[in-house]
């Protein structure tokens, strides 16, 4: 698995507002797929209903700042502070799963619904990460960070990957 590109910093919530669940506002497409892309245009804070969201202990989901990652994203946090965890989706549309390159260990093959993915520890062991292959050339990460780390955080992020990679909208990466 090739390393063309460091991901710089850690996903963390941003300054900007809060957005509701179900907003349709869609994020800026990406300076290297402008336009015709669904998944660059896709409003990610909108995968989460209000139900899965009182469900899952969740506040609605909120951009992380354009500076962190550029892309298009959405982060939730659990209600509680003490043992909470924050899952963040975000879409990157010029590197396939065989280009995850902020692993600590080589990232290991899966599938989850219908999407071939790669699973792995990020940024130094700090979050469990699954990338969804969109097409060879493109992705989705869906990234779970707190909760202990270890096994919780590995089965946080397969949950939210198995229940993402049903609602993302067919992309033509």
């Amino acid at each position: 698995m090739g390393c063309s590109e460091q991901m710089p910093g850690q996903a963390s919530a941003g300054d900007t507002a809060t957005r509701g669940p179900g907003s349709s506002t869609p994020a800026a497409p990406s300076e290297s797929n402008p336009g015709g892309d669904v998944l660059a245009e896709f409003d990610y804070c909108s995968l989460l209903d209000d139900g899965e969201l009182s469900d899952l202990g969740l506040v609605a989901g909120e951009l992380l700042d354009a500076d962190v990652t550029n892309r298009p994203n959405c982060t939730w946090k659990t209600k509680r502070a003490a043992g909470g965890y924050d899952i963040t989706v975000f879409y990157i549309d010029n590197m396939g799963i065989d280009e995850v390159n902020n692993a600590d260990a080589e990232p290991v093959l899966t599938t989850v619904g219908e999407h071939q993915a790669v699973k792995f520890q990020s940024w130094g062991g700090g979050n469990s990460a699954i990338a969804l292959k969109i097409s060879d050339s493109s992705r989705v990460e869906i990234v779970a960070t707190g909760s202990g780390g270890g096994e919780t955080q590995d089965a946080l992020a397969e949950q939210y990957a198995k229940l993402f990679e049903q609602k993302l909208p067919k992309g033509d990466g």
